[in-house]
């Protein structure tokens, strides 16, 4: 990974950050709560999904979410309700298109 792309997916990041306002996502705490704010997918980032949706979808910012802890991150995914990811994933692909 380049210089130029470590710094972009740390802008990514505090933008999520800022949208989602500093809450946990799943929880409503800060996500500073116990020190290690994070992102989760909601469609998770294992191959299978990146085969099924694409890595555009699975790295868009409309997939992840602030979250407080690994509990957190856990609860966001939604890789098992495949009528929820598959939504999520339209509407991700709509979003790109524009």
């Amino acid at each position: 990974m380049t210089e130029r792309q470590r710094f972009d997916m740390q802008e990514q990041r505090q933008e999520i950050f800022r949208r989602d306002e500093y809450t946990c996502q799943a929880c409503g705490e800060s996500i500073y709560r116990f020190g290690n704010p994070q992102l989760a997918h909601k469609i998770g980032q294992g191959a299978a999904n990146v085969k099924r949706y694409s890595k555009e979808v699975i790295h868009h910012p409309l997939n992840m979410a602030s979250v407080c802890s690994l509990r957190c991150n856990d609860a966001m995914n939604i890789g098992q309700k495949t009528k929820q990811a598959d939504a999520l994933a339209e509407k991700i692909k709509q979003e790109i298109g524009k």
